[in-house]
């Protein structure tokens, strides 16, 4: 008699972040950060996880109350720190019979933002109730509002760093800034908007078009303008010049523009 099959249910773990602009600890930009755990549908598309009774987040051990506990979809955890940390994360059902699922999670600041997927799989004995939550198909509502266990002054131990490198060798410049730059609604309102004047994510763009020659005047612009509430930093023995575009300041960012801009008009017209 053939086994039934088990019951896999997807889901995502979604991390948003970005730098807090004026602040530093340890010579690193402050970065506040979000991370939630969403349900996944057969189309791809965010469904809500009625069967998960609550999500815990256990932090790196120099936060203050590491162990947090979420208990309301899409289980958000909101927190700030500057350095980057594997984390664990535990999903509780709704049925105590079925064992909490431990899911590895690495929080980093490669990406503004970044979605890792699990799948999570159950036998098809579970109790009736639970087996219904499991099947149904619900949307998440869009007026819900998410309970939140965040920590205003915690500040974590980094494993390692991961920073957006201008390589004069192989010529790439990465940007940790996407067109969503905020965490939620208010961070305008907050103090944390930079870049007015100047769209980073196109300065960006304009820095992969350079010539190696060009980037090495450009390196030295920087250094020419760098102020200390700047993320500047050089590691000479790789050949790479980190920079975080969302630092600079507007007077900076304008004249990395033009002189970009200067660059690739020569270029056009050689």
């Amino acid at each position: 008699m053939p086994q039934p099959k088990p019951i896999r249910k997807e889901i995502k773990i979604v991390t948003v972040q970005n730098i807090i602009k004026g602040q530093k600890q340890n010579g690193f930009p402050m970065r506040k950060w979000k991370i939630s755990v969403q349900g996944v549908n057969s189309n791809g598309d965010e469904e809500s996880m009625p069967y998960v009774d609550y999500v815990e987040y256990i932090l790196h051990e120099s936060f203050e109350q590491p162990l947090r506990k979420v208990t309301e979809y899409p289980f958000s955890l909101q927190e700030k720190g500057w350095g980057e940390f594997d984390m664990k994360i535990m999903l509780y059902f709704t049925d105590k019979s079925v064992p909490p699922v431990q899911l590895d999670h690495d929080l980093h600041f490669q990406s503004t933002q970044y979605e890792m997927p699990h799948t999570l799989t159950f036998r098809s004995d579970v109790k009736a109730g639970f087996l219904k939550l499991l099947k149904s198909r619900s949307s998440p509502s869009s007026d819900r509002e998410t309970s939140v266990d965040s920590s205003e002054e915690a500040a974590s131990k980094p494993k390692r760093r991961r920073d957006a490198p201008v390589k004069e060798k192989s010529k790439r410049v990465k940007d940790e800034s996407s067109e969503d730059d905020s965490l939620d609604s208010s961070a305008a309102a907050s103090g944390d908007e930079w870049g007015d004047k100047i769209d980073v994510h196109q300065l960006a763009k304009k820095f992969q078009m350079l010539q190696e020659e060009d980037l090495a005047e450009l390196v030295q612009l920087v250094k020419d303008h760098q102020t200390a509430d700047m993320y500047v930093q050089e590691d000479g023995d790789a050949g790479e010049f980190h920079i975080d575009l969302r630092t600079l300041g507007d007077e900076l960012l304008t004249i990395l523009w033009q002189f970009c801009d200067k660059k690739l008009e020569r270029e056009l017209s050689d």
